[in-house]
Order: structure tokens, then C-alpha cells, then sequence
């Protein structure tokens, strides 16, 4: 599913889930990915979620590991302080090793209500960012920033062509043979995900991490990926790393 979809095959007018509710459900929109060909209707609310495109002809579906196909682009922006976002601390919160127990706790005190209205949070997890980003275009701001200055994947990757620094969300696929390196604890993704132009090699300190990233690659190695990094050059001009803290950095893009 996908918030927004274009009007015409080339992708040069966009157009928002929100804004198409007066459109006829036969009308079709075109993927955000312009490397797929599906079909895109607009899906009417359900009661529990806002409008949304999907491909509803078996003929024309998304192609595999299209990231539009995928529900984790679903993100309702009414539920978040979008004000209170801020992107740099948001990711390296994710740095932090956190306790079973405090991610509890903090689970607990998302939401929390003041005389019966539930508080509005910024978005905290990698799974939410990732879905904000992939719900608008890239030329899109949200919080002051822009989508690209957030996401490398194909949508952006017109924008990093010296190359991928700092703080950033990337949207990779498993490097093709081996992927990872146990003497050195290290697992190497690829990234954008079409060309494969960089390599991006996540470094582990600790063992149990570094284990369960890795078999969690191994299981899903036909999936794309979603890691939040602070990167910087290595060798070779391609080649870019990240020090993983916490099992948080890494999602499968189910």
C-alpha cells in the first residue's frame, strides 16, 4: 500500500492518498517506484485507516520487494507531534542499548492520556521513520527536513552520488554470496537497492547482536532492509560503515 501514487506513467504529478477520495475507483495511478509497473487504485477508509492506493488487479501487481507493496508504509500522521520530531536524536536513540524492561516501560508511556486526551509523540522507532519517509515523496519536507536528507533508497539516490554520511536511514538488499564476516563481526548490504552502487558494512561489537542481525538476514535473505547508521567512508570510494549498537538499527521490510 502507499499513500501517494502519480497520475501519469513518468511520474511528474504526484498525487495523495488523501487528496484522490473523490476519484472513481476504476481510476488508475501509477507506483511511486518507477521500476514497477503496477497498477494503483485508490482504497477506500475501513473504518481503522485512512485512504490508501494498492494494486487491486491480479494483472498488474507490484514486482517482487516492491517497498510500495509493502504495509510497512502505512503511517498516520494524525497520530504523531510532528513538531516534536527530531530526526538526529530520533536515530541516535537508536544507538542506545536499552533494557527489556525500560523498552516496556517506554512502550507503556506512548500514548499516555492527559484529562482524557492521549498525548501525541514523535515518532521514535526505525519502523516509523522509515514508514514516514516511504509515505511521501522525497522532495517532501517533514519537521523542517527534507525526505531525502533522511533516506537513501531509489527514490533519493539521485541526491548521493558523492556518497552517503552522517545520519541516515538506508533501505538496502543482502550483499549477493557472502554478506557477512564472523572473525570481524561485520554484514555487508547493498544499497540503492536497484543498482547496487554502495556497499554498506555494519560493524558489530557485540556477539549476540551481531548473531541475531545476522541469522535474522539469512532467514530473510530475499527481503529488503532498513538500517540506521551513522556512516562514514571507508577504502575504497564505494564503501561506507556503521557501528550497529542495538538489534533497533535493523528491520526486515515484511
Amino acid at each position: 500500500m502507499s499513500a501517494y501514487a502519480y497520475r501519469d506513467r513518468n511520474r511528474t504529478e504526484v498525487i495523495y492518498a488523501s487528496e484522490a477520495m473523490t476519484e472513481n475507483i476504476d481510476t488508475l495511478f501509477f507506483c511511486p517506484n518507477k521500476d514497477c509497473n503496477a497498477h494503483l487504485h485508490i482504497c477506500a477508509v475501513d473504518g481503522s485507516r485512512k485512504a490508501y492506493f494498492r494494486a487491486t488487479h491480479k494483472q498488474f501487481p507490484h514486482i517482487d520487494n516492491c517497498p510500495f507493496a509493502s504495509s510497512a508504509n502505512h503511517f498516520d500522521s494524525d497520530k504523531f507531534n510532528e513538531q516534536a520530531f527530531s530526526f538526529d536524536d530520533a536515530i541516535n536513540n537508536l544507538f542506545l542499548v536499552k533494557k527489556e524492561s525500560e523498552r516496556n516501560r517506554n512502550q507503556r508511556n506512548i500514548g499516555e492520556h492527559n484529562n482524557g486526551e492521549p498525548n501525541k509523540q514523535p515518532i521514535k522507532t526505525l519502523r516509523q521513520i522509515y514508514s514516514m519517509c516511504k509515505s511521501r515523496p522525497v522532495t517532501d519536507m517533514y519537521a523542517g527536513k527534507k525526505i531525502r536528507d533522511m533516506i537513501l533508497d531509489d527514490r533519493s539516490a539521485y541526491y548521493y552520488t558523492k556518497g552517503c554520511f552522517g545520519n541516515k536511514i538506508v533501505e538496502a538488499r543482502r550483499q549477493v554470496g557472502y554478506f557477512y564476516e564472523d572473525k570481524s563481526k561485520k554484514i555487508f548490504l547493498k544499497a540503492p537497492t536497484e543498482s547496487g552502487k554502495y556497499t554498506f558494512v555494519l560493524q558489530f561489537d557485540e556477539e549476540k547482536i551481531y548473531n541475531k542481525i545476522r541469522t535474522e538476514i539469512y532467514n530473510n535473505r530475499d527481503r529488503l532492509f532498513v538500517v540506521a547508521g551513522k556512516w562514514e567512508r571507508i577504502k575504497q570510494y564505494d564503501y561506507f560503515i556503521s557501528n550497529i549498537y542495538s538489534d533497533r538499527q535493523v528491520k526486515v521490510i515484511r
